[in-house]
């Protein structure tokens, strides 16, 4: 089973994961002053979001910050626009970016986009295991959701990457969609019992996925602290209180 610092994923409840989002130290503080008192697993750092993002040591500074503030496992992620997120960067910076974030040690886990050049995402892969970090490849989709056969494919392939969580998130159009989704994820953990991943139906139509996700494989989900990083996210006190429900 994968780890995220001291945080067994696939062990008891779906753990939960809260995003920070705000754009500069102020509102992280503002964030992580609302995230003290929430029930929550893994911080997830949305780099995308931060202005600061060129600014090697303030970003630094701010993981500091951050690991000061709560003694949650740490996610570092960069999103970029072809992944629903807000950082434009060239296929070398964000490589780049990634590469020091990881021989800096500066989180517990990293996410590195699926959609990338193959080659390159092979060896931060195998750079984050060399250093001890938790590799995250994520795929996300705002637009739609492929057939499931599709979805299928996407997630062993990442899994053959020696990935050690394989992230899917996909936007539905009706609720066929989010049966797909839910179908591949328990394909998958059927296959792959010990592999931790995370699959997620996006929006209101999509939200049983955040819910019962475990029930077909999917190990973490996400929740809003002060806001939603993406569509159909709920607020943290409400979700531990459903999962714990859907567990009786």
């Amino acid at each position: 089973m994968a780890k995220i610092g001291n945080i067994v994923l696939g062990q008891g409840l779906p753990k939960i994961c809260i995003p920070l989002v705000a754009r500069d130290e102020e509102g992280i503080n503002r964030e992580l002053d609302l995230m003290a008192g929430l029930d929550f697993d893994i911080v997830e750092l949305r780099l995308d979001y931060f202005e600061g993002l060129e600014d090697y040591t303030r970003l630094k500074d701010l993981v500091g910050l951050i690991k000061n503030r709560l003694n949650k496992p740490l996610i570092v992620t960069l999103r970029t626009k072809n992944e629903g997120g807000n950082a434009d960067l060239s296929e070398a910076a964000y490589f780049d970016l990634l590469e020091k974030i990881i021989e800096d040690r500066l989180a517990e886990a990293i996410d590195i986009e699926y959609m990338r050049e193959q080659e390159r995402v092979v060896k931060l892969v195998a750079l984050a295991k060399d250093k001890g970090l938790t590799s995250i490849l994520s795929n996300h989709d705002f637009d739609s959701t492929p057939a499931r056969e599709e979805i299928v494919t996407r997630l062993e392939t990442m899994i053959g990457m020696e990935v050690d969580v394989a992230k899917i998130a996909l936007m539905p159009t009706c609720p066929e969609d989010v049966l797909s989704l839910l179908g591949a994820s328990s394909q998958v953990k059927a296959k792959y019992p010990d592999q931790a991943l995370i699959c997620i139906s996006m929006g209101h139509l999509g939200m049983i996925s955040r819910l019962a996700g475990q029930v077909f494989g999917s190990d973490m989900t996400f929740a809003s602290g002060l806001e939603a990083s993406a569509p159909g996210q709920l607020s943290a006190e409400n979700l531990r209180k459903l999962l714990e429900v859907l567990a009786l």
